[in-house]
């Protein structure tokens, strides 16, 4: 009974919240500040959210947008390193997109991983991702690759299991050459 009473502080670094000494792990498992790994391969810092995104921004040469739940961003995103960090205002959530491509001329790969700590439960979180082509003759018309994916969270993001991950699959075709792919996103989040 003494032991179940006992309060200790949550040690990720801003979190600041007492639990109960039994309830400690259940905490810590979904505390939003718990550290979070960089997804550059070769970089091995870990922090709280609010850090990583210091970090990664300072740091690394990936690019960084700002985006807003519900609204469409469009993306060049070079072929040779196709990744990038998308970060909202609302909640200060960060996105990874990171993509592949096998060999030249081989179709790009696209997925979106929201890097979050813990095993939070809500909010979830849908991304709508598409790629258009140049534009096609004789009408003008584009061909168009669209996915809408339910994204996985992660702590590690360079680490999830391909398995869990919906992937947006540009064709050659859609890319004619270019050094640079043209993506529109929208990143809705569900509450419920």
């Amino acid at each position: 009974s003494v032991l179940s009473s006992v309060r200790v502080e949550c040690p990720h670094e801003g979190c600041g919240l007492y639990v109960t000494y039994h309830k400690l792990a259940d905490h810590q498992s979904v505390c939003p500040l718990a550290p979070c790994k960089c997804p550059v391969p070769v970089c091995g810092y870990e922090g709280p959210p609010p850090a990583l995104y210091h970090h990664i921004s300072t740091t690394h040469p990936i690019p960084v947008h700002r985006i807003q739940y519900g609204k469409v961003l469009q993306l060049q995103v070079p072929l040779s390193e196709p990744r990038l960090l998308l970060f909202t205002e609302e909640d200060r959530r960060m996105f990874f997109l990171v993509g592949s491509v096998l060999d030249i001329g081989a179709p790009i790969t696209v997925s979106v991983v929201c890097i979050r700590a813990g095993a939070s439960p809500l909010p979830h979180y849908v991304a709508k991702l598409w790629a258009n082509g140049p534009p096609g003759e004789p009408k003008g018309t584009t061909d168009a690759v669209k996915v809408e994916m339910e994204v996985t969270s992660s702590k590690d993001p360079g680490d999830v299991d391909v398995q869990e991950l919906t992937f947006l699959t540009v064709r050659p075709k859609l890319l004619a050459g270019a050094k640079l792919v043209s993506f529109h996103i929208q990143i809705d989040k569900l509450t419920s």
